[in-house]
This record gives C-alpha cells, sequence and structure tokens, in this order.
C-alpha cells in the first residue's frame, strides 16, 4: 500500500511539474500578442507612459486609420490573393507530383523525388537578384506572378516530401479495387488519394500560408506599384523619417496576424491528425 501511495504522489507530482511547465510556455507564448492587441487600443502617450497598462480608454480609431489612411484595406486584400492563389497552386502540383512518385510505378520516381527535395537546400532568398534579372527582362516584374512563382516554386519541395510520405501508408488494394470497377488513374487521384490526404494537405498549407503571407524581400523589390503592394510592404510605410504613429503600425500590425492565427486555428485538428496517423496504423 505504501509503494502504490508514492507511485500515486510521484505522478501526482510530475502531473503538476508538466501542466505548470505547459501553463508557463502558453502565457510566454500568448503575452506578446496580448500586449500587440492591447497596445494597438491606446494613444501614444497612453503607449510610451504605461505600456504594460491594461487600463485604459480603448481607441478604436487607430484600426480606421491603419484600415483607410494606410491603405491596409488594398493591401490586405493584395496579400490574401498572393497567399491563396500560391497556397491553391502549391497542393494541386504537389499532391500531382507526389501521387505520380508514389503511387505509379516508374523507374526513376526515387530520383524525381531527390531532385525535388535539392530544393529544400535553396535559402528563398538567395535567388533574388537572379530572379529580378529574369523577370525585368520579360518584363514579368510589377506583376502578381512574379510573386505566386517563386513562393510555390520554394514551397514544393517540403509539400511534395510530406504528401509523399502520407501516400505511402494508404493501401493500395483501395486503388486496386477502384480501377477493377472501370476507374482511371484521374478517379483514383481525385476521387480517393486527394480526399484522404486532407491532413497533410491541411499542414502543408498552414505552414506555406504563414511564409507566402509573412514574406517581405521578393514583394518590396518586384512590387514597385503601391497599389499591388503586399501587406508586410505596406507596415514599412509607417515608419516615417521624423515622426512614427506607433499605435496605429501596432493597429496594422494585428490586422496582418489576424489572418495566420484564423488559418491556423481552422485547420489545426487536421495537423494534430496528420502527425498521429502514422503512430495509429502502428
Amino acid at each position: 500500500m505504501m509503494v502504490i501511495a508514492r507511485k500515486r504522489k510521484k505522478i501526482k507530482l510530475g502531473t503538476v511539474i508538466l501542466y505548470t511547465v505547459l501553463i508557463v510556455s502558453s502565457i510566454t507564448c500568448l503575452y506578446p500578442l496580448i500586449w500587440l492587441i492591447l497596445n494597438s487600443f491606446k494613444t501614444n502617450s497612453q503607449l510610451f507612459n504605461d505600456p504594460w497598462g491594461i487600463t485604459f480608454s480603448p481607441v478604436f480609431g487607430n484600426y480606421i486609420t491603419a484600415w483607410t489612411s494606410g491603405k491596409i484595406g488594398t493591401s490586405f486584400l493584395n496579400s490574401v490573393f498572393v497567399s491563396a492563389s500560391s497556397m491553391l497552386i502549391t497542393i494541386i502540383i504537389a499532391s500531382m507530383a507526389a501521387f505520380a512518385i508514389n503511387r505509379l510505378k516508374w523507374k526513376l520516381s526515387g530520383a524525381v523525388l531527390d531532385f525535388f527535395l535539392l530544393g529544400v537546400m535553396i535559402p528563398i532568398h538567395s535567388t533574388l537578384i537572379p530572379l529580378f534579372l529574369m523577370f525585368n527582362k520579360i518584363k514579368l516584374t510589377n506583376n502578381y506572378l512574379s510573386l505566386i512563382l517563386p513562393y510555390v516554386a520554394f514551397a514544393l519541395p517540403t509539400s511534395i516530401f510530406i504528401l509523399t510520405g502520407f501516400m505511402s501508408t494508404i493501401p493500395r488494394e483501395v486503388e486496386e479495387a477502384f480501377i477493377i470497377d472501370g476507374g482511371s488513374m484521374a478517379g483514383v487521384f481525385w476521387k480517393i488519394i486527394f480526399p484522404l490526404s486532407k491532413s497533410p494537405i491541411a499542414t502543408i498549407s498552414i505552414f506555406n500560408f504563414v511564409s507566402m503571407w509573412n514574406e517581405l524581400m521578393f514583394a518590396l523589390i518586384f512590387m514597385s506599384d503601391q497599389n499591388k503592394m503586399t501587406l508586410p510592404v505596406c507596415l514599412t510605410r509607417f515608419k516615417g523619417q521624423y515622426s512614427t504613429n506607433w499605435t496605429v503600425q501596432l493597429a496594422a500590425v494585428v490586422i496582418m496576424v489576424i489572418p495566420s492565427i484564423a488559418v491556423y486555428l481552422l485547420l489545426s485538428d487536421r495537423i494534430i491528425e496528420s502527425m498521429t496517423v502514422g503512430a495509429v496504423k502502428g
């Protein structure tokens, strides 16, 4: 009985320590976001005099000023279009490539996968100058395609790797039965493999959307028209040479952060599902 009691005490102590660490980690991660949101409703004087204060009269005009005067609305829609288009194109191409590599029988499938994975070793911004020279020569600068094409190209290696690993866990008997019933390989992909790959697709969608949404350098170099600038570039316009409206800039940052959080909250269950699929099968 004493041994059992000691074990229970140890388990309880371990549980308390675990939850304490998790709570502290959660507070550490959430505090900057909470601080950002709170201070976006302050005036500049309130921000500098009491940056950690929570008792103040909220100023909703910061968001109105950021959306209208700072042209956040136009840049927001530009970012949505570029990020969503890049993400959708990446999902379709990566899914098809992973299907061809993993489910079709051909000799060079392994070599093609290795070729795609070489892209992981190339830093995206190391291609900035050659891409600019190439896009400038073919008159593609100041065009949404100058952002979408690099975003898709650099998102493909990791996406194909994740989808290929997941598709290898799908039993081949499922597609064989579909083909015996008169289905085609295109039908196998669109009606069986693609729907079953929702979890890894959600995973790559989150990672790719966040990186595409927050990317600055390509958008800053390739886009010169202010009406086509994305949100990260637009945020740089809030800082003036002699003065900066910090609270309006914080409001603009909150507007920029919201889509990333929304996408993660919508697809987070799929990420957990994709992480546990292998363990369940094992």
